[in-house]
């Protein structure tokens, strides 16, 4: 049984490595995952002829994704968001510029196997803030927070095309166990993947 998808858990970012030396520094843990919303963009163009429709093509662009987490720390926030900080304390300026690099996170099965997921660009945005007051019950506010991932140019299939993402089921056949053992110590890339 290829199992049905019920959980989610394990966020991890890799920011690119700056400068002339491609690849990813180690993923950090974004926070505790709680939901994530991954919202592919397409676009389909129809051609007509001979009073029918003749011609289907269809591109890919962005993926926006929206992750609900637990909590934000003011350390991740500084280094997911490009911020700077200052005495202990994290402060916004109009220079900031979110880090690229690849979004990881796992999500299990019915049959108690994960399926793994690897983003390998993209940044996010400043997230949407609301804050309540504590009334005769407690309400969680919890952040969400969106990023936008698109194909990489460093990392490229065999015919030279980017890749956007790489998903593993640690039940397929052929299925990896070193690749899903390392998942989150370093950003797989695909063994026909020359690296970049």
């Amino acid at each position: 049984m290829s199992g049905v998808l019920i959980g989610l858990k394990d966020l991890f970012f890799a920011p690119e490595k700056v400068g002339a030396e491609n690849g990813f520094e180690k993923p950090y843990r974004i926070a505790k995952a709680m939901e994530a919303k991954v919202a592919p963009k397409t676009s389909n163009a129809v051609l007509y002829a001979d009073d029918g429709a003749a011609e289907s093509a269809s591109a890919e662009g962005e993926t926006e994704i929206e992750l609900g987490i637990d909590a934000l720390s003011n350390d991740v926030y500084a280094k997911l968001l490009g911020k700077q900080v200052i005495n202990g304390g994290v402060i916004d300026t109009t220079a900031d510029v979110a880090p690229n690099g690849a979004l990881l996170f796992r999500a299990l099965k019915s049959n108690g196997k994960y399926r793994y997921f690897v983003f390998y660009k993209g940044n996010f945005q400043l997230p949407e803030e609301e804050y309540k007051t504590k009334g005769e019950s407690i309400e969680y506010n919890t952040p969400k927070i969106k990023g936008v991932f698109v194909h990489s140019d460093t990392i490229l299939d065999a015919k030279g095309n980017g890749i956007k993402r790489y998903i593993v089921d640690e039940d397929d056949t052929g299925a990896d166990a070193a690749v899903i053992a390392e998942w989150f110590d370093e950003v797989q890339l695909p063994t026909a993947t020359p690296a970049p």
